[in-house]
């Protein structure tokens, strides 16, 4: 039975990745036979494209997609971050973990999103690299301290970190005041940010999250018939 189960389970796997790839292929308007990895190929060159159109605008578009997932995203954490500063009492964090654990997904599910990871070069400086085009992206230093912030309710000193004088420190604010008008904040620059951009601009940035999913599904797929293959192969040795 369990034998029948995953030979089933094969089949239907082998028909969801066949039909996917045709798909694909006729949307990529592709006229000849390609192997996976040629297709992979055209998919990573659509997303360097997608990159070098974007290269200037990525320190916004990160804080827009983290904004986005504080307040939309499943868990909202936005709400989280409220109702626990409301609740809280003094010395004790009950709860405060899971707040955390909510806005780290929001800050991480965009890096996943573009698939890019924090760097930081020889001039001591943070940039992002792509992880499927292996692209350079320069970001400022906003974005690397909020990604590289393990508490939220700890607030970095303003300005550049190699501007600040000695005495410049973090603050601690549990101020459920601040924070509601933090929350007011960020939906106006979520609007702001769809309004006083081109419909070519979101739209091309709609596509560009479009053929990012493309990706990864593909790869997904292949990893997957990569995994099949291999035990195939060693039922095959130790038969």
């Amino acid at each position: 039975m369990e034998k029948e189960n995953n030979v089933q389970n094969q089949n239907i796997f082998e028909i969801l990745f066949t039909q996917y790839k045709e798909d694909l292929i006729k949307e990529l308007n592709i006229k000849e036979n390609l192997t996976n990895n040629q297709i992979k190929e055209i998919l990573i060159s659509i997303i360097k494209e997608y990159e070098i159109e974007f290269y200037h605008d990525f320190n916004e578009i990160f804080i827009y997609n983290y904004y986005c997932n504080l307040l939309y995203n499943q868990n909202k954490p936005i709400e989280q971050i409220l109702n626990f500063v409301k609740t809280k009492e003094a010395l004790k964090e009950s709860g405060k973990q899971e707040v955390l654990e909510a806005e780290k997904i929001a800050r991480n599910d965009v890096l996943y999103l573009y698939q890019f990871k924090l760097h930081k070069n020889e001039e001591n400086t943070y940039e992002f690299i792509s992880q499927i085009t292996g692209q350079k992206i320069p970001i400022n230093y906003e974005i690397a301290e909020i990604i590289n912030n393990k508490d939220i309710f700890h607030i970095p000193p303003k300005g550049k970190p190699n501007l600040r004088g000695p005495l410049a420190t973090y603050t601690i604010e549990y101020s459920p005041n601040y924070w509601q008008d933090f929350k007011n904040y960020i939906q106006k620059y979520v609007t702001s940010f769809e309004i006083n951009h081109s419909k070519d601009f979101i739209e091309d940035l709609k596509d560009y999250r479009y053929w990012l999913h493309k990706y990864y599904t593909f790869i997904c797929f292949i990893n997957h018939s990569q995994i099949k293959n291999n035990e195939k192969e060693e039922k095959h040795v130790k038969n």
